[in-house]
């Protein structure tokens, strides 16, 4: 591929095209995706597809490695591959403390969105199969590889992941693949299932999902333990959004009940890009491993250290003073996102722009006499008003929060943040061109250069601001965690979780992390996050 040539850089989430271009997926997805999707999961649903067998594992158990939210940069993704790839790999919590010898999976699984921004065939090459591809070059045994779609992966109803991954003739990655539908079960040395399931967007499950389920609960025996693998934290959500109805918990408990009819021993997923797992009195496991190359999630914001059902938190990967610490990497929110500054360049310019419509010389003498032209025109003119109207409206939507009181008065408050700072810069940038440098009020050259200075400084400015309303949010009010830590591209604090199903039935989840990872400088090596132990 001609783009090849180069590795994949971390997605620019604040870029203008990918805002756009993503705002686009999202609501057609939302929108469309449940009804346009239709044929595409009725052939995926017509297609064959039993369980998988590796259950015969022999005298050393099957090694399996979980790994989720995957191809956005290249160092990141690669740093994880090249990791599971090893034959064996010899892991400690510490550098000299004592190890636990891994070996490389028999099976791979990805864990959801295996894609960024957007699914494409092409972008699943570029970002995704391309860094696992060089590195199982090195190995000469490849996995099985076995996939579960994410909200991204959702995000073209589909199209992209099946091609890549539901195609059994053609494989990923140089790895055999096997699944015809979004969803699968295997079955492990005893007592062990693993079994995945295809949520579409926070939907419900579909019916020939449904009937697949039933079928293999039906192969199960009164002694089988299920690993069940879903797209996304619904314990975890539920906690942070609880008057968000799609969190409210009930679908994966009624999967339990009514369609598995037994109890499921671990919960694994990604969708948020770190380590964490919850333990309640009965050693259920709800696990969250979205490390898998993704830009780092904080693990300070939301605050979800005990949940609903009794479970605690019990460990979380990178600790919650170091996410701290990152977080205040946005007062440099300019400098890491220089594309992103056209957006509150434009919206200060124009904001300006409608401002300086009302305003006269003999306005220039004070701010605040520039204040009460502009308020006093808003008031006046509907167009000057219904400016100021969207803009706030759009400060409102972008709001992180279930809580309307919230949404308005932090939305409102950011908004006014933003109008003022505009009203500001252009006051000093009519007063620096009429006395500074004598330009005529209201000229051409006069327009000009202060629209140029308004632009390039709001830019700055609208940038510094957004970053410290970030901050903020993600610092004291443990919200916009998702956009407090896109804005970073952190490549760093990678893992992945790999488990071990003994032939005495006994699981062993080791959670594996990678504080830095290769680029510029020496990586650091994979090291233990912990080691967990589920008896039959």
């Amino acid at each position: 591929m001609e783009h090849q040539r180069q590795h994949a850089k971390m997605v620019g989430w604040f870029d203008p095209p990918v805002l756009a271009q993503t705002a686009m997926h999202m609501t057609t997805a939302n929108v469309f995706g449940r009804h346009s999707d239709s044929r595409l999961v009725e052939a995926l649903a017509s297609q064959p597809q039993g369980h998988f067998d590796y259950s015969l594992a022999g005298p050393e158990g099957l090694w399996l490695d979980y790994v989720a939210d995957l191809g956005d940069g290249w160092n990141s993704t690669h740093a994880i591959a090249a990791a599971i790839a090893r034959p064996e790999l010899q892991v400690a919590r510490t550098p000299d403390g004592p190890g636990d010898a891994t070996r490389g999976g028999r099976v791979l699984l990805f864990g959801g969105d295996a894609v960024y921004p957007w699914p494409s065939r092409d972008a699943y090459a570029w970002r995704t199969e391309w860094p696992y591809r060089e590195a199982f070059d090195r190995r000469d045994e490849r996995p099985d590889l076995f996939a579960v779609p994410g909200n991204h992966d959702w995000f073209d109803s589909l199209v992209a992941f099946s091609r890549s991954f539901c195609r059994p003739e053609r494989g990923f990655a140089g790895c055999r693949t096997q699944q015809t539908r979004s969803y699968f079960a295997l079955k492990l040395p005893e007592p062990w299932w693993l079994v995945a399931i295809d949520l579409q967007l926070g939907a419900e499950l579909d019916e020939p999902q449904v009937q697949y389920l039933k079928a293999v609960a039906a192969q199960m025996d009164a002694a089988s333990q299920v690993v069940l693998c879903v797209p996304e934290p619904q314990w975890l959500l539920e906690d942070a959004y609880p008057a968000h109805r799609t969190y409210e918990g009930g679908m994966l408990a009624t999967l339990e009940r009514e369609i598995l009819r037994r109890p499921v021993r671990a919960f694994v997923t990604g969708d948020w890009h770190h380590y964490r797992r919850h333990e309640n009195a009965a050693g259920v496991q709800k696990i969250v491993s979205g490390g898998g190359g993704a830009f780092l999630h904080p693990t300070h914001a939301p605050r979800a250290r005990d949940l609903r059902g009794g479970f605690v938190e019990r460990a979380i990967y990178p600790d919650r003073a170091t996410s701290r610490r990152l977080a205040w990497r946005n007062l440099l929110f300019p400098w890491l996102n220089p594309r992103a500054l056209v957006l509150p360049a434009m919206l200060y310019a124009l904001s300006a722009w409608f401002a300086s419509a009302s305003v006269g010389p003999a306005d220039l003498g004070s701010f605040s006499a520039t204040a009460a032209a502009s308020l006093a025109a808003a008031l006046r003119d509907p167009v000057n008003g219904l400016w100021l109207l969207a803009v706030v409206a759009g400060f409102i939507f972008f709001t992180d929060t279930h809580r309307r009181w919230y949404r308005v008065v932090g939305g409102v408050s950011h908004a006014l943040t933003h109008l003022l700072a505009a009203l500001v810069l252009a006051w000093l940038a009519a007063c620096f061109t009429t006395q500074w440098l004598g330009l005529a009020f209201g000229g051409i050259a006069q327009l000009l250069i202060s629209g140029a200075l308004v632009f390039v400084c709001g830019g700055i400015v609208g940038g510094e601001l957004l970053g410290l309303y970030l901050l903020v949010s993600v610092q004291v009010f443990a919200r916009h965690s998702n956009e407090a830590f896109s804005s970073l591209r952190i490549e760093d604090y990678k893992q992945w979780l790999r488990m071990h199903f003994a032939a005495d039935g006994t699981l062993s989840l080791y959670a594996i992390g990678i504080d830095r990872v290769a680029r510029d400088r020496h990586a650091t090596p994979p090291h233990l996050i912990e080691k967990v132990v589920l008896q039959r």
